[in-house]
């Protein structure tokens, strides 16, 4: 007989494995992050930090990192930056001002995505709006 509790481990696995986009919100909050969810090769994140904050982190990440920068525009509420690795993949960052406190930031590394990659540069761009 099959216990309760590995029912509901099956059923979550059997949610989280399939062809739909994988979704994870939460943990983080104090650290900077509001939530964040991998969509269709790129992962959106809700940085709790202003816009121009996020972005001037997200710049100094990517050069602790090691990448190059080839492009680097923003206005008032969008931006984008464009960045290559020493393997040659494309980073893009793509940065929307959600409120006074609140960045959306869009990682995608490569062009169909690498979720593993993104969440270090994800990981990156937090400890540096932490320090500052």
């Amino acid at each position: 007989m099959i216990k309760k509790e590995w029912i509901v481990v099956l059923v979550l696995m059997g949610l989280l494995s399939g062809c739909a986009p994988l979704a994870f919100f939460g943990a983080g909050a104090a650290a900077g992050v509001g939530g964040y969810k991998y969509y269709k090769g790129a992962l959106i994140v809700l940085y709790e930090a202003p816009y121009m904050e996020t972005w001037d982190a997200s710049l100094k990440a990517l050069e602790e990192m090691g990448l190059v920068v080839l492009k680097a525009e923003h206005d008032l509420t969008t931006g984008k930056i464009k960045a290559k690795r020493a393997d040659g993949k494309e980073v893009t960052l793509t940065f929307e001002y959600k409120s006074a406190r609140t960045t959306e930031v869009q990682i995608r590394v490569g062009i169909f995505g690498d979720e593993e990659a993104s969440m270090v540069i994800k990981e990156k761009i937090r400890q540096v709006l932490v320090r500052s």
